[in-house]
């Protein structure tokens, strides 16, 4: 199995510490140039003509943020239990005596 690193290194200064931005860079009725170069080596660039833009963006265009899509979440499968069909019967004490009562009168 064969693995392909790339590092996009400063044209300058080679530092691999340093993350590097692509720029083109092309005078007034000039050829074009394309560089590497990392925030370090830029600045005196960026301090002559100003903030630049690096290579694939452009000024006005506008930010987005893509979130992936998932898929919808599976919802649980709905528990078959016994449902009680009545409810325990509630007697009071008087209730129960008077029971005792009559059971003890029919014997």
């Amino acid at each position: 199995m064969d693995v392909t690193i790339t590092v996009r290194v400063c044209d300058i200064c080679e530092r691999r510490d340093r993350p590097a931005v692509r720029y083109t860079l092309q005078p007034e009725n000039g050829e074009a140039r394309t560089r590497d170069l990392c925030a370090v080596d830029v600045a005196p660039v960026e301090a002559l003509f100003g903030p630049l833009n690096p290579e694939g963006t452009e000024e006005d265009a506008p930010l987005r943020a893509v979130v992936a899509s998932k898929p919808p979440a599976k919802k649980a499968a709905a528990k078959t239990g016994a449902r009680r069909t009545r409810r325990t019967p509630i007697t009071t004490m008087e209730e129960i005596e008077a029971r005792k009562v009559a059971q003890a009168s029919q014997s």
